[in-house]
C-alpha cells in the first residue's frame, strides 16, 4: 500500500485513535491483514490466481503509473478483458448474444500486433440481492457456469481464449467448488468488508476493518438527540433505506442508532426509551461501522491504519478513475 504522507496527515502518525480529527476514517491493521489471507487460501484451495479488485482502497502506487503511461507506448500491447453480463444486468455482453462471439473475434483478429485477448470476466454483482449463503453460492455457481460455455464456444471458433474470472465479495467470500474450473478470482470489498458484507453473511462482524470515528457535539434532550460530527459527506447515504441501521451501526452500543444526516452531521437517538445523555458526553467518540466501505472510502482523503490503538500507517487513495 502507498505510504505517502503530506504535511496535513503525517503528524498523525503514532497518535491514539482519540486524539484523531473527526470525522476519521480508520482501519485495523490485523483485520486486513486475515481477511487478505483469508481470501489468498481460498484461491490457492481452489488452484486460482487472486486479482484483488481495487476501487474500493485505490491506494496503490501503481495506478499513479498506469495514469502516466496512457496513451500506451509504442511497442506495448494492449491486454483486453471482456467483461460478461450473466445476470448482473449493470455492464458486459451477454454470453449468449450472438454479438458477444463477434466481439470477441473483433478484439482477437482486428489487430493481432497490438491487442491480445487475454480472458472474459464476469461480475456477479447480483449477489448482492441476496438473503443468504446458498443463494449467494447458486449466483456463484450459475454465473461460473456461463462464463465456462462461453469460453468453451470461443475455443471451438478458434478464439484463443485463455483467462476466466469472475468476482465479487459476497461470492468469493464463499467460493464453489465449480470456481476451480476458472483461471482467477477477483473481489474487491474483502479486504475492509461492511455492514452490507456482514448482513449478506459474507463475513462476520469481527471482520470488518472499516471504521468512521465521530465524536458527540451536542445533546439534544427535547428531541431526546445527539449531534456528532459525521454526516453523508463522510459516510455516503448508502444504506440509508436498504438496512435496519441504515447508513451506518454505532459499534458497542446497539440501543443507539444513527436516524438523520446532512452533509456535515448526524443526529443518533436511542431505539428505545430516552437517551442517557450523561453516557455521551461532549466530545465523546463513536465508532460508525458503515453500510457499504467503498462509498465510505471514496468520501475521505486518508485513511488511518491502527495497530494496538495507535496509528501506524496513512494510506492516500487514489483520486478519479
Amino acid at each position: 500500500m502507498d505510504g505517502r504522507m503530506d504535511s496535513s496527515s503525517s503528524v498523525w502518525l503514532g497518535a491514539p485513535l482519540e486524539q484523531l480529527p473527526t470525522p476519521a476514517l480508520t482501519l485495523d491493521q490485523a483485520t486486513m491483514r486475515r481477511n487478505a489471507e483469508r481470501m489468498l487460501e481460498r484461491c490457492r484451495t481452489l488452484g486460482l490466481r487472486l486479482r484483488p479488485h481495487v476501487k474500493t482502497h485505490k491506494t496503490l502506487p501503481q495506478a499513479l503509473a498506469l495514469l502516466r503511461q496512457r496513451p500506451l507506448p509504442a511497442g506495448k500491447r494492449w491486454l483486453v478483458w471482456l467483461k460478461l453480463d450473466c445476470g448482473n444486468g449493470r455492464a458486459g455482453v451477454r454470453p449468449t448474444d450472438p454479438g458477444a462471439m463477434s466481439l470477441a473475434r473483433a478484439i482477437a483478429e482486428e489487430a493481432p500486433e497490438e491487442v491480445t485477448l487475454v480472458g472474459v470476466y464476469a461480475h456477479c454483482g447480483d449477489t448482492y440481492g441476496c438473503r443468504d449463503v446458498p443463494a449467494i453460492q447458486a449466483i456463484a455457481r450459475a454465473t461460473t457456469a456461463a462464463v465456462l460455455d462461453f469460453v468453451t464456444a470461443l475455443r471451438r471458433a478458434g478464439v484463443p481464449c485463455p483467462q476466466a474470472s469472475i468476482g465479487s465479495t459476497p461470492s468469493c467470500s464463499h467460493p464453489v467448488p465449480e470456481m476451480a474450473q476458472l483461471t482467477e478470482l477477483h473481489p474487491g470489498n474483502y479486504l475492509f468488508y461492511d455492514l452490507q458484507q456482514t448482513l449478506l453473511g459474507s463475513c462476520h462482524p469481527e471482520d470488518v476493518a472499516i471504521r468512521v470515528l465521530t465524536r458527540v457535539i451536542g445533546h439534544y434532550p427535547h428531541r431526546n438527540q445527539l449531534l456528532v460530527d459525521c454526516g453523508w459527506a463522510a459516510l455516503s447515504l448508502h444504506g440509508r433505506d436498504q438496512a435496519p441501521g441504515g447508513c451506518a451501526a454505532i459499534e458497542g452500543h446497539p440501543q443507539l442508532r444513527l436516524v438523520g444526516l446532512t452533509q456535515e452531521h448526524g443526529q443518533v437517538e436511542a431505539i428505545d426509551g430516552r437517551l442517557d445523555f450523561e453516557r455521551f458526553p461532549l466530545g465523546s467518540i463513536l465508532a460508525l461501522i458503515p453500510f457499504h466501505a467503498c462509498a465510505t472510502a471514496a468520501m475521505h482523503p486518508v485513511y488511518y491504519v491502527h495497530a494496538g490503538g495507535k496509528v501506524v500507517e496513512l494510506w492516500h487513495p487514489v483520486r478519479g478513475w
